[in-house]
């Protein structure tokens, strides 16, 4: 059989994804298309517009026959980290080929680029910089000058190659840039997001409009547990580093999560890892608990939903792969972070998550 992969985060899913879908299953002449999902973070620390059910749903529906759930302890890491475990998770599944968006559509690049990353005089200039007062991103991307898309490559290339894995990669053209209403009814996930009114014109017809969640009601949120904490209880969070414990009881004087990020953001710490920061401030995720997981690679994978084609394949693999269709507390630390983010996230919206958490796959 032919198993091909890709990452996804659908956030939310467009008709610019479901041709890129359409592409892979006609390119490759794949039998299986398995997709490492984002739940309900995204890797910039976004919160998605709808839970991780929901966005599987929708996966299945527009094509993807295995959705594996990337938890969030690895989706809300920088794109090394990211793109390091989504592969993992895809390797275990037993895929052949790497799929995704290009803006150059040009695979070679990738080669180009990770000769240039393992020189050794480019790696001391990228610590330069850093200890210069640059973000991780700027110090990289005056090595490895990408787009966002052929960046975040980059990385599923680097992984590949550091995990030895037997993964060729593939690409799809991408059409118009990451702010855009492209022509033939494609428009950006970015653009989507500033107007939800898109929804209904450049996503697929199964893309609900309702249930979205907004982000600002997580604030209350995180303010009360900041401001509740010593600055010493709050540097034991993962991420919160060099003197921004400090900086995150000035939380009193801002009634906004956007206008918060923004004060706090810098050259040294972009809002994505802003973002990502304040995530596990809120759910209370220390730098023990993180480091500890971090040490081992994950040997597992949990199941969100399959078609029946997806289910026959499963089925193949369970021998040598340990699979989890639904997850209960004790199974593994990284499971424990997840269940204990859907019931803080049931408490904020409302909604039923931890209890799909223990309930069986999606299927379609």
């Amino acid at each position: 059989m032919k198993i091909v992969g890709t990452i996804v985060e659908y956030n939310p899913l467009h008709n610019g994804h479901v041709y890129a879908l359409n592409e892979i299953r006609r390119l490759s002449q794949a039998d299986v298309i398995v997709a490492v999902l984002s739940g309900d973070f995204t890797m910039r620390g976004d919160l998605s517009l709808w839970n991780k059910f929901e966005k599987t749903k929708y996966a299945l529906q527009a094509g993807v026959d295995i959705v594996i759930e990337l938890p969030f302890l690895y989706t809300v890491q920088n794109s090394d980290l990211f793109a390091n475990y989504a592969l993992l998770f895809l390797n275990q599944m037993g895929i052949q080929e790497l799929w995704f968006g290009s803006e150059s559509n040009n695979p070679a690049i990738f080669e180009d680029s990770y000769t240039k990353w393992v020189n050794e005089k480019n790696q001391e200039k990228i610590k330069a910089m850093i200890k210069n007062g640059n973000s991780y991103k700027e110090a990289t991307s005056a090595i490895i000058n990408l787009p966002s898309n052929d960046l975040l490559g980059f990385c599923y290339y680097k992984a590949i190659q550091e995990n030895h894995f037997k993964i060729s990669i593939h690409t799809i053209q991408r059409k118009g840039d990451f702010n855009s209403l492209a022509p033939e009814n494609f428009a950006s996930a970015y653009a989507i997001r500033s107007d939800l009114s898109l929804i209904s014109t450049y996503c697929p017809p199964y893309v609900s409009s309702k249930d979205i969640r907004n982000e600002e009601a997580l604030f209350s949120y995180l303010k009360f547990t900041i401001l509740n904490l010593t600055t010493k209880e709050l540097s034991e969070f993962f991420l919160v580093e060099e003197g921004l414990e400090n900086k995150l009881h000035e939380i009193i004087s801002f009634t906004s999560y956007k206008e918060f990020v923004h004060h706090l953001s810098s050259r040294r710490y972009t809002k994505s890892r802003i973002q990502r920061m304040l995530l596990y401030v809120l759910f209370q995720i220390k730098k023990m608990e993180v480091e500890a997981i971090k040490k081992g690679s994950p040997s597992y994978l949990r199941v969100m939903g399959y078609s029946k084609t997806g289910l026959s394949y499963i089925q193949t693999i369970k021998k040598r792969t340990k699979i989890y269709t639904n997850i209960k507390n004790g199974i593994h630390p990284v499971f424990d972070i997840n269940l204990k983010i859907s019931k803080i996230l049931d408490m904020i919206y409302h909604s039923s998550e931890f209890k799909s958490e223990q309930s069986k796959p999606i299927e379609i």
